[in-house]
């Protein structure tokens, strides 16, 4: 008798199906994770694009802003006082009003003859309608505000002086102050020409962002050299600051803006405040040690 070999077994249907489904269901799960690994990536893309898009209008915005100062300093001669005083010493217009005309080619309605906080003055402070007839005239009678005809409507005069994406609705409120203090290039009793810095254009910063101020765009606040903090970013003191991470931006004397690392030793920041302090700085060597970027 011959023995004939034994045939395997044909694998049964179902087991032959089930496998196939798992296969699919396999490549469906690599599909997703794939797809979600693609979607987290656009995401990322996206998020640095526009926080690229903020810094840039950001910086535009500062930019801006030192021309506008050097451009008053070539018509009165001097750099602008950080707040004009009335006869009791009370501060009642800001340096960011002064150089409005040079930073808005629109009509400049704002009012010397009353406070940044006057009945009209306040309603451009807070981006309120206001209504003009025509042009109020001094004693006279020259017109206190420059404007070609009437006006009806509000106006954004704080666009400048915040740092947010263009298409951010504004509140009105500033991101770009002045140091004030004896020390900077913003004293109390008089205004400084760049002359008078001798630490060096570029080496003294005029303009700085921070958000730990609530300040209106007219109102006459700015940080407080003796009392600010140096450390950037700090969370329990006044002092400059950023909300992305590309670091606050700076203004210098000289017109160049950069961004300041939020690692700055406080040192430093404190030295690139002063005007006069005499202290070692060089710029170009920040750059490379990249406290400036």
């Amino acid at each position: 008798m011959v023995n004939r070999p034994r045939v395997p077994a044909e694998p049964r249907r179902s087991s032959r199906r089930a496998s196939i489904k798992l296969a699919r269901h396999f490549g469906v799960l690599i599909a997703v994770f794939a797809i979600a690994i693609v979607g987290l990536g656009f995401a990322f893309l996206l998020r640095r694009a526009l926080q690229a898009s903020q810094a840039m209008s950001c910086a535009n915005n500062v930019t801006q802003i030192a021309l506008a100062i050097e451009s008053y300093h070539a018509t009165y001669g001097h750099l602008p006082r950080a707040a004009l005083l009335d006869d009791e010493g009370t501060r009642i217009h800001s340096w960011r009003t002064a150089i409005t005309p040079d930073l808005a080619a629109i009509d400049q309605l704002y009012r010397w003859d009353q406070p940044w906080n006057g009945p009209f003055n306040v309603r451009l402070a807070k981006g309120l309608d206001v209504h003009v007839d025509a042009p109020p005239t001094d004693e006279s009678g020259h017109p206190m505000i420059k404007t070609v005809g009437p006006y009806d409507g509000p106006i954004d005069y704080a666009r400048p002086f915040r740092c947010t994406q263009p298409e951010t609705r504004s509140d009105y409120h500033a991101n770009y102050f002045a140091i004030v203090g004896d020390r900077t290039a913003w004293p109390v009793d008089r205004p400084l020409t760049l002359d008078d810095i001798g630490d060096g254009l570029e080496n003294t910063i005029l303009v700085a962002e921070s958000h730990t101020l609530r300040v209106l765009w007219s109102q006459p606040d700015d940080l407080n050299f003796d009392q600010m903090s140096f450390a950037i970013n700090d969370p329990h003191k006044a002092g400059i600051s950023s909300l992305h991470g590309f670091g606050p931006l700076v203004a210098f004397t000289d017109d160049a803006v950069f961004h300041l690392n939020p690692k700055t030793p406080e040192h430093v920041v404190r030295a690139l405040l002063t005007a006069n302090g005499g202290e070692k700085i060089n710029r170009n060597q920040l750059l490379r040690d990249g406290w400036l970027r």
